[in-house]
């Protein structure tokens, strides 16, 4: 009979073998390297409290392997809500929700870091209510967003602060702060929407500074380990520009040395333009992981278009450190363990009706029933 290690053999050798191997991130011990990204499902209760539908989705990853599990995005305000059906973080009253699913994953061995997020310029229009973002962006013809002041990034700060000091008490494993995919964060970050003059703008640096400080205050102020996601590419519009890439990435180094020095424990490396990438490589943003590693000593979590044992053999190879995936295992909640014992390839085809099926349907995968 052949046994599971025989067969990781048959599939990659040591490297596949390397990717169900316990590590740790941090003082954090994990069972193997294999993440679930965080994935908005629009499945939280009416008033932002985990629902009990989430709790069963994180129940079925924990059981079947999955070492880390990153939450659904998490609003750290009310006014940095972004999506509908959105998980909140803002008040005490949603600390118990989180801790059952917490609960959940814990008695299966999986890890929980909570993704903290603030929507910026793509926080949902309410009447009357103020958009933030790091610099004016008109959203339509009648609308634009409100510049913040240093006394509004003072307090957008203090409310990520609060929100990981909630993660902790509902016995999370971490928070991961979401500074990739245009939410504020990553507003901050690009040079493409923050034209500010002040220290928060400018340079590299400048533009990751809240961030920087963000991170500090977590590890000095709550003691709890940060996770950072980033975005490895820089898109104008629809389209990729080479030289501005370069520079990016140039600057996607620094920041992440800043990170580190700040007291992160990891970067989970992500992107945008995922429909133009799908057409040219997998794993997506591999190239920029395989760079950062090359001049930062911090594990890196790569995320984007892994979806069978090539891709997965890829970023062991190259010594990246875990391997991050949310579509395929929306698929298949089941994909590590079916990966363990001789599957090549994930169900999924990468269609991205996930996200669209759960606002119409009772359902997340055109697979399911």
């Amino acid at each position: 009979m052949t046994s599971p290690c025989d067969i990781l053999k048959l599939l990659g050798g040591a490297c596949m073998q390397r990717a169900f191997q316990s590590s740790r991130i941090g003082n954090i011990p994990l069972k193997n390297r294999f993440f679930r990204s965080a994935t908005h499902d629009y499945f939280a209760n009416p008033d932002g409290s985990i629902s009990d539908r989430q709790i069963d989705i994180i129940e079925d990853l924990a059981k079947h392997r999955v070492g880390a599990i990153i939450t659904a995005i998490t609003a750290i305000r009310a006014d940095g809500i972004s999506i509908e059906n959105q998980n909140r973080l803002d008040d005490d009253r949603y600390i118990e929700s989180l801790r059952k699913l917490c609960d959940v994953a814990h008695k299966h061995g999986s890890k929980v870091f909570v993704q903290l997020a603030h929507g910026g310029a793509k926080s949902l229009l309410e009447a009357d209510s103020m958009i933030y973002s790091p610099s004016k962006v008109q959203l339509n013809e009648d609308v634009s967003t409100t510049e913040m002041s240093q006394k509004d990034i003072a307090r957008i700060v203090d409310d990520f602060i609060r929100a990981a000091h909630r993660s902790k008490l509902a016995k999370a494993d971490g928070v991961q702060l979401h500074a990739a995919h245009g939410y504020l964060l990553s507003q901050f970050i690009s040079s493409v929407s923050n034209a500010r003059t002040d220290e928060y703008g400018g340079s590299a640096i400048n533009r990751f500074r809240i961030v920087k400080e963000i991170i500090e205050r977590i590890v000095a102020e709550v003691d709890f380990p940060v996770i950072l996601k980033l975005n490895s590419n820089l898109i104008r519009g629809n389209h990729f520009i080479e030289e501005e890439n370069e520079t990016y990435l140039a600057d996607l180094i620094e920041m992440i040395k800043d990170a580190k020095s700040a007291g992160c424990v990891a970067v989970e490396l992500s992107g945008t333009g995922f429909q133009q990438l799908s057409q040219i490589t997998h794993p997506y943003f591999i190239h920029q992981a395989i760079e950062v590693k090359k001049h930062v000593d911090i594990p890196v979590i790569l995320v984007g278009g892994i979806r069978n044992t090539k891709h997965i053999q890829q970023v062991m190879d190259a010594n990246i450190d875990f391997v991050s995936m949310s579509r395929p295992l929306i698929c298949e909640p089941d994909l590590v363990d079916k990966f363990k014992v001789g599957q090549f390839k994930a169900r999924c085809i990468l269609c991205n009706q996930c996200f669209v099926l759960p606002t119409t349907k009772d359902r997340r995968c055109v697979f399911h029933k």
